[in-house]
């Protein structure tokens, strides 16, 4: 029987041969796309990391370093994407939503108001490793008003994580949403930003059914009714991904596909941020929607060796 210690050196061995595929890949004139998305699809983000690392042993260089040298477009970003930790290239994705003039509140309601405590934490510290900032200090600077107040109270990763839940407290929660929105004139913004940032996945859950019995209209509608703009987009991608997260991704890929404006990344982004978490529950959901798998959408909306890999990615799950 193999020992750990076998299994060890024989993936080392194997991680030093895909290294060497790589740089066959992009050596000479031309490139072989076709060997880097073979290599890329073949093995899980663990495993790139190490490939990297063997790269730079073996070639002293830096494996990123020759791709950008080698290829472009989307293309290039969903393979730099591959090769870095999930939670670092959730950061860069938070990073780059600060940059420039303005901010994209999108990107940041797709990573904040999609995640676990843990995982905020998780991408909180990716944020300081890279950064050598905090992420509450770059949303303090860039984002005001509720929506700040939301993106700060999620980006602390304080929310209750607990399992269960008090009956009582949770007719509390409950009643004290509705008179925060449709039980008033006018709207309470800090209690709603209160409730659905810092109650756990288990009592938010308990309370939209609790909702939906005492006051007729789902929490969802009550949203839409109460808000408006980024604020409604947050408050709703949260109550969504409490209730299904493989469907808030199946509808923000679809959504974008329908935009057109940044398709590609969105779709990108997805595929990568969530492969190895429920990429399959997700091509699940939009089949049910829309009658058609990722698969389809990609085949007719995509191109070139971006959508080679997508597809490679695709089938493998």
């Amino acid at each position: 029987m193999e020992t750990d210690s076998e299994r060890c050196e024989k993936e080392q061995a194997q991680m030093e041969k895909v290294a060497m595929s790589f740089e066959k890949a992009m050596k000479g004139i031309g490139t072989d796309e076709n060997r880097i998305i073979r290599e890329v699809v073949a093995y899980n983000n663990k495993q790139r990391q190490l490939i990297k690392s063997k790269y730079l042993v073996l070639t002293g260089k830096e494996i990123e370093e020759d791709l950008k040298s080698e290829i472009g477009g989307f293309f290039l970003e969903a393979v730099l994407a591959l090769f870095t930790p999930v939670d670092e290239y959730e950061a860069s994705i938070l990073h780059k939503a600060f940059e420039g003039i303005g901010t994209n509140e999108q990107k940041i309601i797709e990573i904040l108001c999609t995640k676990s405590s843990e995982e905020i934490r998780q991408v909180k510290d990716a944020y300081r490793r890279l950064y050598k900032t905090e992420l509450e200090v770059d949303l303090k600077n860039e984002e005001g008003g509720d929506l700040g107040r939301l993106f700060r109270s999620l980006a602390s990763g304080g929310r209750r994580e607990n399992h269960g839940y008090d009956k009582d407290f949770i007719e509390k929660e409950t009643q004290n949403l509705y008179d925060a929105g449709e039980g008033k004139t006018g709207t309470d913004e800090k209690e709603f930003v209160r409730i659905l940032s810092s109650r756990s996945f288990a009592e938010l859950s308990a309370i939209f059914v609790l909702y939906k019995e005492s006051f007729e209209n789902d929490l969802e509608q009550a949203i839409k009714d109460e808000f408006s703009g980024d604020l409604c987009e947050a408050l709703l991608t949260i109550v969504k991904c409490i209730r299904n997260r493989p469907k808030y991704f199946a509808e923000l890929i679809a959504r974008s596909s329908q935009e057109k404006k940044n398709f590609e990344q969105d779709l990108l982004q997805v595929v990568i941020r969530r492969y190895e978490i429920d990429l399959p529950e997700i091509n699940d959901e939009f089949k049910k929607l829309y009658g058609r798998s990722l698969t389809d959408l990609v085949n007719k909306e995509t191109n070139g060796d971006f959508k080679k890999l997508i597809l490679s990615l695709l089938k493998k799950i």
